[in-house]
């Protein structure tokens, strides 16, 4: 790929797989509004409209407890357009713009006003299920045979007619898939290309010149392995690779990504400790089993030196503090069980590709997911402490923070600052007195040497985690550990029957040991995290291979119900998980398995009628190219300008002219006007399945005008002047070795020394010169993708 712009490619003919694709995005679309109006709209209406616009009640004539009713209106005309939430008197009623105001005591919160103008925006879709679960909920067969829900079957490999091909038996189920739809793989990448991709992938970081010329001089069978060993020993890997994690769970290092404004009781403030846990977790190859349990239930793990607290399995459960919840709302138990909501939607998605909130107000509109079994998994974090209290109405929630030092140390501490606080208090007594006390009264004197020598032997302040423990929310509905009753439509303002805590039905076989003590968080824990699941270890290996390809063999990494297509790959898949388990749940032997195979290493090149046959490159015949993160590029702009810094760990900075990596560059819920968000970073509201990639002109304004990136192309160049102070034409080379792996053809060495000719005699110009010629290689297609 030179450095000039590169052409859009693709096809204009759809393929069978790209229909499927859209047929069941539309499902999944419908899914989402259906699951958008049980969780958010009809326990609205239910709140605060159906008293007096209900079956017993009808002011003005106006029922609002159908659609129907709603499109029929009352006195004043219909109450609904669906689609033209402007046109709809009743968005123009919840607004108070005019004679008619609903509520009349007053408006609604804007965020709920807000969820209803959606809905109406959205077609006001009224899904007809009225009811909670049922006792007669039946899973069909198509459900039992769904293959995300078999056991795990590895295959042998298959015979492909070409043995000359395939590096490992993974290449043999990609080489005959390709073989049978009449495709053949593509030529293997050149090795500078090769190079430069699998450091990226592994590191998030471009190789150094000094890299690529020991990788070309290496010319062993063993050359491209001992690169992979390499970055997948290098700290820079767990600071790649916990970013891909941190898109799944949500995480934020703040809500405000304002500093001034971050209110301490209900702000993540201690969250970086869990993205530090991240990457060493990664860096030391936890075990992925492992990883999961040290996320639901780290704070009952006992610590491996037998020492309490267990500090990085209390950080770890920050995963269940850390999500995109209303912090100060004045309905408090809407809001706690929103926030149970989120707890199971993100374990449900992140883990075990599995979309449970579906099934918070009925039973799963597709899966094999009951209501009952919602509940039964709430109990378990309703029984689960993550606030230290709900906080008044309309106040502010306070976050559960723990310490994470032993109890003597903590109490020694506290005993201490107890003493100078009462020190200070006598002090500030004598202060008072009149006449007033003299600065050299000696007892005045003794309380302040005492107070100081105190104040010398203070231990440093004890740090903290946001972390969960046993035990529900004080003041709530659920204080304790305890099952709850099913919330009928999802409100706990409607409660059905008590359901024992458990895991689902279907899933973990009906008959279950009863969850007799604790909140139940280790049991799911350990069920989720068993070989026998037969999603969890599919979904991390599908979710690795997305993050090395650009896409997963089953397309949602997130879904694997039956809304999902299948896997393109379905023998490959289980085979990789079979391995993946047997290798002890190995992140890093999975990587090294996928990056050194043929499939992997293979140019982005290909026919043009094998492009037009496979479009999407389903079938894997060729790598296909794709851009860098936003994170990463970055963080490739600080290396190649020499200003990288390395440093791992700490707060995140709202700077982002700091040059620390893009990891430590904070992520804030409520800013969506950043760099990283520009270039199409996850929403941390959620678990993130997939980065979209846009092309948009701010992208381009950004790269062209930016301070940051004006920065750098001048430390660029100071650096280029620096190390090939002499010849511009070494200095050019430079230059494409450090930003695109490889030297300057011929053409490209003429155009850079045009826009970099400047006046050896007028140093500001030809200082300005160089700069110019940085800044154009740096906004590049060729520095931004990988091919």
């Amino acid at each position: 790929m030179a450095f000039s712009p590169s052409c859009v490619r693709g096809s204009s003919m759809p393929s069978f797989w790209g229909l499927a694709a859209l047929f069941l995005g539309c499902a999944a679309h419908a899914a989402e509004r259906d699951d958008f109006f049980e969780t958010a709209v009809r326990p609205m209406l239910v709140e605060h409209c159906i008293g007096c616009h209900g079956p017993k009640k009808q002011s003005g004539g106006l029922r609002l407890d159908s659609r129907e009713a709603i499109l029929k209106g009352g006195e004043s005309g219909s109450a609904l357009v669906p689609g033209q939430p402007a046109q709809s008197l009743l968005i123009r009623a919840i607004g108070h713009t005019g004679e008619l105001r609903m509520p009349p005591k007053g408006k609604l919160p804007p965020a709920v006003a807000g969820k209803l103008t959606r809905w109406v925006a959205d077609g006001a879709v009224w899904p007809q299920s009225d009811t909670a679960a049922t006792a007669t909920f039946q899973i069909s067969e198509a459900q039992r045979r769904w293959w995300a829900y078999q056991p795990v079957r590895p295959a042998l490999p298959p015979v492909v007619k070409n043995q000359q091909w395939p590096r490992s038996d993974l290449d043999r189920f990609i080489l005959a898939e390709l073989e049978n739809h009449g495709m053949a793989p593509a030529q293997p990448a050149d090795r500078r290309v090769l190079l430069r991709r699998v450091t990226f992938d592994l590191t998030g970081l471009p190789p150094t010149p000094v890299e690529m010329a020991a990788f070309l001089q290496d010319t062993s069978p063993a050359a491209f392995a001992t690169v992979v060993d390499r970055l997948l020993a290098s700290p820079t890997h767990g600071q790649r690779w916990a970013r891909h994690w941190l898109d799944v769970v949500r995480y934020a290092d703040f809500h405000d990504g304002n500093p001034k404004a971050r209110n301490p009781v209900c702000e993540p403030l201690e969250a970086w400790r869990y993205r530090d846990w991240v990457v060493r977790a990664l860096n030391q190859d936890m075990p992925f089993d492992r990883f999961i349990v040290h996320q639901i239930a780290g704070d009952l793990m006992p610590a491996p030196n037998g020492q309490a607290p267990y500090a990085d399995g209390l950080v770890a459960t920050t995963f269940l503090v850390n999500g995109a919840w209303d912090r100060g709302d004045a309905d408090k138990e809407k809001m706690l069980s929103d926030m149970v909501d989120d707890q199971i939607d993100t374990v449900g998605k992140a883990f075990m590709g599995l979309t449970l909130g579906c099934a918070r107000c009925h039973d799963h509109k597709f899966d094999p997911l009951t209501q009952t079994d919602y509940y039964a998994l709430a109990g378990i974090f309703y029984s689960t402490r993550m606030l230290q209290e709900l906080g008044t109405k309309g106040g502010e929630i306070t976050l559960q923070r723990r310490p994470l030092a032993p109890a003597e140390q903590v109490d020694r501490r506290a005993a201490l600052v107890r003493q100078v606080d009462a020190l200070n208090a006598r002090v500030a007594d004598l202060d008072k007195k009149t006449p007033k006390t003299p600065a050299d009264d000696p007892a005045r004197l003794q309380l302040l040497a005492e107070r100081d020598r105190l104040k010398a032997t203070l231990p440093p302040e004890i740090p903290m985690a946001m972390a969960v423990s046993e035990g529900g929310v004080p003041g709530s509905l659920f204080p304790g550990v305890q099952n709850v009753p099913v919330h009928i439509r999802g409100s706990y303002t409607r409660l059905g029957p008590v359901v024992p805590r458990r895991m689902p039905g279907f899933l973990a076989a009906a008959s279950q040991p009863p969850i007799t003590t604790g909140s139940g968080r280790r049991e799911l824990a350990d069920w989720v995290a068993s070989a026998n699941n037969p999603l969890t270890a599919r979904v991390i290996v599908n979710r690795v291979w997305q993050w090395h390809f650009g896409a997963g063999l089953v397309d949602t990494p997130n879904n694997f119900g039956m809304l999902s297509q299948p896997p393109s790959h379905p023998a490959l898949l289980d085979w990789l998980t079979a391995r993946f388990v047997a290798d002890g749940w190995s992140l890093r032997k999975l990587h090294r398995r996928i990056v050194l195979s043929a499939t992997y290493q293979q140019s982005g090149a290909a026919p043009p009628e094998q492009r037009i046959k496979d479009p999407d490159n389903r079938w894997l015949g060729r790598f296909a190219p794709r851009r860098l993160e936003a994170e990463a590029i970055r963080d490739a702009m600080l290396l190649v300008a020499g200003r990288l810094d390395l440093s791992p760990d700490g707060p995140a900075t709202d700077d982002l002219a700091v040059p620390r990596r893009s990891l430590y560059v904070q992520t804030a819920r409520w800013d969506r006007s950043s760099f990283a968000t520009l270039f199409d970073a996850a929403n941390p509201d959620a678990s993130g399945e997939g980065r979209g990639v846009s092309t948009v002109a701010p992208q381009a304004l950004f790269l062209l005008n930016h301070g940051f990136v004006l920065a750098q192309a001048g430390h660029l160049a100071e650096r280029l002047a620096r190390e090939e102070p002499l010849d511009p034409a070494a200095r050019i080379r430079r230059a494409f070795l450090l930003l695109y792996g490889r030297p300057p053809d011929a053409a490209e060495m003429a155009l850079a020394r045009t826009i970099g000719a400047g006046s050896p005699s007028a140093p500001a110009a030809d200082k300005a010169a160089w700069r110019d010629l940085a800044h154009v290689l740096l906004c590049a297609n060729e520095f931004i993708y990988l091919d």
